[in-house]
């Protein structure tokens, strides 16, 4: 009982957290105080999309990771990633630009819930930050975990001067993950009208033609998005001659250790872009 009741303190906190941060209108997120993050809407699909900007310490300019979340049972969108976003802000002084996908969090669009849409609200996110004067947009990265993934490594080769992947529990063969999936949720994602024979995209043909460094992070025992997913995009990236870095979970399945998470993404962001964090902050 003691258990549960701190789950149920945690969720409230977590909420709480949530609700304290201020919805700021696009427009003056250029006057955006250092160390705070900002919630706010842009126009993207012929409607509104939900995201959260996080500003680090300092005057930047600062990199910038597009942060894409995961599918929610609860339709959860970009606050999902807010931990992430502050720990980049703190321990590499990235700024973090977390986008609720169409059909999660806050997000209306009137458009069809297309892959390319998908594509198109996180372009027209990257377009609009990339304007703030304490971003550096020579610098960006995409941070995808899940159906994040799948979206952020579908941009790779659509946004040009992309400077890093990172990719948490992805598919991008999605035929075959149709097939090997033990997981009927996954199939009636991939799947919703139960066609015979589904078309469904892959992205491994494209990996050969990427120029940004990738981080691969997977479990070994995940049951939703078979490993065997990021040994297949490890192949087609080692053949090209693409730098990455494949981190396996022996033990985990879909979710992977948080705290180990954190320090494999943050060393990644060190090798791949410089801190620009001013002296006495970090880590």
């Amino acid at each position: 009982m003691r258990f549960k009741t701190g789950l149920v303190a945690l969720g409230l906190l977590f909420f709480l957290a949530c609700n304290t941060i201020p919805v700021v209108p696009y427009k003056q997120l250029g006057a955006l105080e250092s160390e705070q993050t900002a919630r706010f809407f842009y126009p993207s699909a012929g409607g509104t999309v939900e995201a959260y900007i996080t500003r680090p310490r300092g005057q930047g300019p600062f990199p910038l990771a597009i942060l894409l979340h995961g599918h929610s049972l609860r339709g959860r969108g970009a606050d999902q990633l807010l931990p992430t976003a502050e720990a980049f802000a703190r321990e590499v002084c990235f700024a973090s630009l977390a986008i609720s996908l169409p059909g999660y969090g806050a997000t209306e669009v009137t458009q069809d819930l297309t892959q390319e849409i998908t594509r198109q609200v996180v372009k027209d996110g990257l377009s609009f930050a990339t304007q703030l004067s304490w971003i550096d947009r020579s610098h960006v990265i995409v941070y995808g975990v899940s159906r994040g993934a799948v979206v952020a490594a579908s941009l790779l080769n659509d946004v040009e001067g992309l400077s890093g992947a990172i990719l948490y529990s992805g598919a991008y063969d999605l035929q075959r993950l149709y097939r090997e999936t033990p997981s009927f949720m996954i199939r009636h994602l991939l799947n919703p009208n139960g066609d015979a024979n589904p078309k469904l995209f892959s992205l491994l043909g494209e990996a050969s033609r990427w120029h940004a460094p990738t981080l691969i992070l997977h479990g070994e025992q995940d049951n939703l998005i078979p490993v065997n997913q990021a040994l297949l995009l490890r192949d087609q990236l080692q053949a090209a001659g693409i730098p990455y870095r494949l981190v396996l979970y022996p033990h985990s399945g879909h979710f992977l250790p948080r705290e180990n998470i954190r320090e494999q993404t943050v060393s990644f962001l060190k090798e791949t872009d410089a801190p620009t964090c001013p002296s006495g902050s970090g880590s």
